[in-house]
């Protein structure tokens, strides 16, 4: 199982923006990062009706000598009792994922690789630990975890109306890998620290939102040094689209 450790998505807020009075509710269709002109990622996201995540596709596209497509899936269940109970993958891979609950706060998921990961959860759902990791919260926000410091914008998160639960994408494919664990409001910057000769960071700036509160656009600055020698910069663009929640 791909465990990720930078993400940003929050699926019920407990605070409301102003600017969602109108009482729209909206949940992110495609989410699309470009790099440059060569290089785009998109994600897609599917939901029932109970606005749970049920489909989560990946699609990488590099303009090289010709175009270069690799294309994740991964098909998310839940049981009667409206639990997530199974996901799985398949793309450059293949992968499947049970979950199994034991009282109101741990969980066992068990992959076919086969490995074994035991989370611990709080009354509002969020990951307090991840095998031996411990995850600190304030506000809502996750503010620590493993080697990593989050920092946040007051942009509402663009999933704050689904409803699986909120550490869902934090162990799904290479979404996380730009974004923070699951938080209440957009990521602004994330440090990344592999070992002393690795360092990377996302930091999100320049929001544009729609007139319902949605983030509609923002740019993202990645900064990454492979040695304490060299440091580069990228600057890119990420776009978020939208469908009506239930």
């Amino acid at each position: 199982m791909t465990a990720v450790i930078a993400f940003s998505l929050v699926f019920i807020s407990c605070d409301k923006d102003p600017k969602e009075e109108n009482g729209i509710k909206k949940l992110p269709s495609k989410i699309t990062w470009t790099l440059d002109d060569h290089t785009r990622t998109e994600w897609t996201f599917k939901y029932n009706e109970r606005n749970q995540l049920t489909e989560f596709v990946e699609t990488r596209m590099a303009y090289h000598d010709e175009l270069d497509t690799s294309i994740w899936v991964t098909k998310i269940e839940y049981d009667a009792n409206n639990r997530l109970s199974k996901w799985s993958i398949d793309g450059g891979y293949s992968e499947v994922n049970t979950v199994q609950y034991v009282g109101n706060n741990q969980m066992i998921i068990t992959s076919d690789w086969p490995k074994t990961t035991h989370i611990t959860i709080n009354a509002s759902g969020q990951i307090t630990k991840y095998e031996d990791a411990e995850f600190i919260y304030t506000d809502g926000n996750l503010t620590q975890a493993y080697s990593l410091n989050y920092s946040y914008s007051n942009v509402p998160n663009v999933f704050r109306n689904a409803t699986n639960p909120d550490w869902l994408l934090f162990l799904i494919g290479e979404f996380g890998s730009i974004f923070s664990p699951p938080s209440k409001n957009m990521l602004t910057k994330s440090g990344i620290y592999y070992d002393d000769d690795y360092f990377q960071e996302w930091a999100f700036s320049q929001y544009q939102t729609d007139s319902d509160g949605y983030a509609l656009s923002c740019k993202v600055i990645e900064t990454f040094a492979p040695s304490s020698n060299i440091i580069y910069t990228e600057e890119s663009i990420m776009t978020f689209e939208y469908v009506s929640a239930k």
